[in-house]
């Protein structure tokens, strides 16, 4: 990782990363397309015995729908960036084809997982009755808000991302690994909107947060920052590492709290707290879901295509005046919040319960 995240490494060199990444979008596209049809001949005898499910052909049809739309949207991200160059795209313009940009191809591939691997989101849990008669699902505040999401599973990312903008209409901050620099199309479209690449080394921790406070200033209404607490995606191991991490550094009480949680890592509190001060006036929306967090390797993924059971995914929002102020009281806030996270997931979660983790205990 090294060569990559140097301080001349590939990615901090963008001129330098696209000259590679770039064509080698096109080199795969160009092989997964040809490599589909035969592909799919190839496993056909296998698949059509019973209960076959065809899962090389389903992967391969969705790896080359995600690799057509990259280069759709690498078109498109050319030409406003031709219109850029001739001076009749403004910034606002700009951003607002951007964000218009990733809402569609989001669609697409929420189409194509629908379709292929059996996605099926359910809406949040009813809260009570409306005027119609029929379940209200928790909303949304309508001015800037701070979603914290817990990160299990792989496409989480999209999906929340794919809620924001094609169901509730609203321009999404973005804060991703650095390691996203080497796809071409999340490299180029998002220097349109607002974002950051960070390095999720917790020892970077502090840099982090100045990135994610830079990056929560100046929202308005319809602006939401979208960062995920955990750092990464849950496993078991991580979750031993981080309440080891805590130990070490001598947060006992953050340490104990973390053991008692059993689906999420613990939170990062620097960031989300950097993000709260910046943006004072935002209030702050909790997201939590279940469904794909028990695929923690290639081999859960292959065995668990098409999915057998939904994914569940419900919110709540804290207005910014209920936010608090003191450093302490705000940190039992933010674990408070993120003890709900882990709760609500243990109620849904389908299928065997998570290994223990008796190791986690040692000191």
């Amino acid at each position: 990782m090294r060569i990559l995240r140097g301080r001349y490494g590939l990615l901090r060199v963008p001129a330098l990363r696209r000259t590679i990444t770039v064509p080698a979008l096109l080199v795969v596209t160009a092989l997964t397309i040809l490599a589909v049809p035969v592909v799919g001949l190839a496993t056909a005898p296998f698949a059509l015995r019973r209960g076959g499910r065809w899962r090389a052909f389903r992967f391969g049809v969705f790896l080359a729908v995600y690799l057509g739309a990259e280069i759709f949207g690498l078109l498109c991200v050319a030409a406003l960036g031709a219109r850029r160059l001739v001076g009749s795209a403004s910034h606002d313009t700009r951003q607002d084809t951007s964000y218009k940009l990733l809402a569609r191809l989001l669609r697409w591939l929420y189409a194509a997982a629908v379709r292929l691997y059996g996605l099926d989101v359910l809406i949040p849990e009813p809260v009570g009755g409306s005027d119609s008669g029929l379940p209200r699902v928790p909303e949304l505040p309508s001015g800037p808000l701070i979603v914290l999401s817990r990160h299990g599973g792989p496409g989480d990312s999209f999906l929340l991302l794919h809620a924001l903008l094609v169901h509730g209409h609203r321009r999404p901050r973005i804060v991703l690994k650095d390691t996203l620099t080497l796809d071409p199309f999340i490299d180029m479209v998002l220097h349109s909107v607002p974002h950051r690449f960070v390095n999720p080394d917790p020892d970077r921790g502090e840099d982090t947060a100045a990135e994610i406070g830079h990056l929560a200033t100046d929202m308005g209404p319809g602006d939401v920052l979208v960062v995920f607490p955990e750092g990464g995606n849950f496993t078991p191991g991580r979750r031993i590492r981080a309440i080891a991490r805590l130990r070490r550094r001598g947060l006992r009480d953050s340490a104990e709290r973390a053991k008692r949680l059993h689906h999420v890592l613990p939170p990062r509190p620097a960031g989300v707290f950097a993000a709260i001060d910046a943006a004072s006036a935002a209030d702050v929306v909790f997201v939590t879901h279940t469904g794909l967090d028990h695929m923690e390797s290639v081999a859960d993924v292959w065995r668990s295509v098409p999915l057998a059971e939904p994914v569940e995914a419900t919110w709540w929002s804290i207005p910014a005046a209920r936010i608090p102020l003191d450093q302490e009281a705000r940190l039992r806030w933010l674990q408070d919040n993120w003890a709900q996270v882990d709760a609500w997931i243990g109620r849904h979660r389908a299928g065997p319960p998570l290994p223990a983790a008796g190791d986690a205990t040692r000191p």
